[in-house]
């Protein structure tokens, strides 16, 4: 294993702090061109819906401010930690609001990655031991076709059967008010409600990551050095736990790091099906109400969250990986 070097240390750090002010910018400048404007909307939804109206809430919120006057405030903002104000939930901090709906949203979508990635890393390695058998065969098979579904699909047909036919599990929310009693009783209702979520995700992510286990399987097994230890007549198994897994392991590592920095994005379809009050739900209401401040704060912590792993990424590949060049 060797250690990273300050130069490749400085170059990717440099290399995030770009990508995020890149993701920071387009962050600022997509609500502002969904079109319609949040003062008049705010002034609407109110009992005084009047022009004069509109006019205050653009000056109480900076709005008749010049777009580069708002940009260089909202970065400034940013960097003090700063991420305003909802426009609908006044005088809410957006921070308040993101801090209730992330614990929901990492709750559904670590879990599902974790038992999506287990179960691909599993299935993948399995169908690929036994390739053209009917085990891989119904393995790639079921794969790209539920690839081929939609998410919300998926979770709309698991609310149907689960929820309102079977009556198994509650069709949305993430808990019961109306359960009482200690910790566990409250942990296996908030469990219980997240079941079909966690079950809807997994659905839809473990065909992709299966294949692709199988495929680096399957590739590592057609190296030199695999086909030498067979030649030495070393088992199997051996060959599989010792040289193979490990190398075949290596390039989801990538794909898992990523997945769990968009952990903090949530799944806006997944949430929206099942009324689960996460990041997605609250980005989708703050869309359709024009609330900026509550939509850039969202995806700046969903665009730091992205850098920041993908970074780590960066830092501890080269050290798992020694093929991997630090120049």
């Amino acid at each position: 294993m060797r250690g990273l070097n300050l130069k490749y240390v400085i170059r990717r750090l440099i290399s995030a702090v770009f990508t995020l002010w890149i993701a920071l910018t387009i962050n600022f400048l997509l609500p502002r061109c969904m079109g319609g404007d949040p003062a008049e909307y705010l002034a609407s939804q109110s009992a005084m819906g009047s022009l004069e109206y509109a006019e205050l809430v653009r000056q109480q919120f900076g709005l008749d401010k010049s777009i580069l006057e708002q940009y260089f405030l909202y970065m400034k903002e940013l960097f003090h930690g700063n991420l305003g104000v909802s426009y609908m939930n006044f005088p809410t901090p957006v921070k308040d609001i993101i801090l209730d709906a992330m614990p929901w949203t990492l709750l559904i979508v670590i879990t599902s990655i974790l038992i999506s990635f287990a179960l691909a890393w599993f299935l993948g390695t399995l169908s690929a031991l036994k390739k053209g058998s009917f085990f891989d065969n119904a393995v790639v098979g079921t794969s790209f076709y539920i690839q081929s579904i939609p998410y919300f699909w998926v979770g709309m047909l698991i609310v149907m059967a689960f929820g309102y036919y079977l009556e198994w599990f509650p069709m949305g929310h993430a808990r019961d008010a109306m359960v009482t009693g200690g910790f566990l009783a409250r942990a296996g209702d908030i469990a219980y409600h997240a079941f079909l979520p966690v079950l809807s995700m997994v659905i839809v992510s473990l065909a992709g990551r299966m294949i692709m286990m199988r495929s680096n399987i399957l590739q590592v097994f057609s190296e030199d050095y695999i086909m030498l230890a067979q030649a030495k007549g070393l088992k199997k198994g051996k060959i599989l736990t010792k040289y193979a897994l490990r190398n075949a392991l290596l390039p989801s590592f990538t794909g898992l790091m990523l997945s769990l920095g968009q952990a903090v994005g949530g799944a806006i379809a997944t949430e929206l099906v099942f009324s689960y009050p996460g990041i997605g739900l609250t980005v989708m209401n703050a869309i359709l109400s024009h609330d900026y401040p509550l939509i850039q704060g969202c995806f700046a912590i969903i665009a730091v969250s992205v850098v920041a792993m993908n970074f780590l990424a960066d830092l501890i590949y080269p050290l798992i990986d020694p093929r991997v060049s630090l120049s």
